[in-house]
């Protein structure tokens, strides 16, 4: 399953956060640290380390597995918040009426006594004249101010119920607006990261496709065709005359113009060289021993500069028709010397690489 693919199937996402403001173990580690450091073309980059290339490939799926589960529980986590939220509003709905119908049977309650009057309670029994009356309406009164004084403390508790409601309500909405916050940087720092893993992948298997084994004669390791598949043309012309008297040396190959071209096999660029006859020319010595030219090439990449180490089937430089190449037929003018020497045919060399 492509990495970028699966990313885009989840929502933006971001760490939960757990009361205390610590973020939530689900995404710990998704994103600075837990996720093993990228590989690297340099350490799976050949025929030989091609299991570990199909390796590094599949720790990337199970890494996106990972972060695909922790993405749906980050958004577990946020929904439940909103849940919260929305149960809390139901809560603050319902102990404001509650306070609002406590706090007008209060109301009523003192209208009614300042209609009355302000009589208190020593007044009240003196009144009356039958002991048994004034003990039941002593007990009436007392009964009276206990459940007075109940209901007051019942709207206080009500009101302060809301008020505490209200204020948990605005915490866990701010508590929500850090997490979506977080997560859409989170997403979008995973996302870079996944993108850029699956980059790396894709590289490792590009260039492993293009490499082969060879085991013939003096030509011995992983090797890799100059130019990409069914995209060059070339036959064997060593020895065919050439201006002023001279013999092909070489092996012409030719592609569309500024092609990518390959190192043949693993080694260190040796220099440069820029003359009228071989226009821009790159020398290779390779981990074979051999010294490899290319010829009227239209440019060097940077990764084909001076001293630099490269793989076999990674690109060096473009295909052009610099020197006294034609500009109709661009390619690049390949010669072997084996161990540095004088040059031999390359032909079957770049035969058992190319076909």
């Amino acid at each position: 399953m492509p990495i970028v693919a699966g990313l885009l199937l989840l929502p933006a996402v971001v760490p939960a956060f757990a009361p205390g403001g610590q973020s939530s173990p689900h995404v710990a580690g998704v994103v600075g640290g837990e996720r093993p450091a990228p590989r690297g073309a340099a350490q799976a980059q050949t025929l030989d380390d091609l299991d570990d290339a199909r390796d590094e490939v599949a720790r990337l799926d199970d890494a996106l597995d990972e972060a695909n589960a922790r993405y749906e529980a980050v958004w577990a986590d946020i929904e439940r918040t909103r849940s919260e939220i929305v149960a809390l509003q139901a809560q603050r709905t319902g102990l404001a009426e509650d306070a609002a119908q406590a706090e007008e049977a209060l109301a009523e309650r003192a209208r009614l006594v300042f209609m009355r009057g302000a009589t208190n309670t020593v007044e009240t029994l003196i009144a009356s004249e039958d002991p048994q009356a004034t003990v039941e309406r002593a007990a009436m009164i007392a009964a009276l101010q206990l459940r007075d004084r109940i209901d007051i403390e019942d709207a206080a508790a009500t009101r302060a119920a809301l008020s505490q409601t209200v204020a948990l309500i605005e915490e866990r909405q701010a508590d929500l607006e850090v997490m979506e916050q977080d997560l859409a940087e989170v997403g979008e720092a995973l996302s870079a990261e996944l993108a850029s893993a699956q980059a790396e992948a894709d590289q490792i298997a590009t260039l492993v496709s293009r490499q082969r084994r060879i085991e013939r004669g003096a030509q011995q390791g992983i090797y890799a065709c100059i130019f990409d598949q069914g995209a060059y043309r070339f036959r064997d012309t060593w020895g065919a005359p050439r201006s002023g008297g001279r013999s092909h040396r070489g092996t012409d190959v030719f592609a569309a113009f500024r092609a990518p071209v390959y190192a043949i096999t693993s080694g260190v660029v040796q220099r440069h060289s820029r003359s009228a006859l071989g226009g821009i020319g790159l020398y290779l010595r390779g981990d074979d021993g051999n010294v490899y030219y290319y010829a009227h090439l239209d440019s060097i990449d940077a990764t084909g500069a001076v001293g630099r180490r490269v793989t076999a089937g990674e690109q060096i430089a473009r295909n052009g028709s610099t020197g006294n190449a034609s500009r109709s037929a661009p390619h690049v003018h390949f010669e072997l010397h084996p161990g540095g020497g004088a040059a031999i045919n390359p032909y079957p060399w770049l035969a058992a690489a190319c076909f």
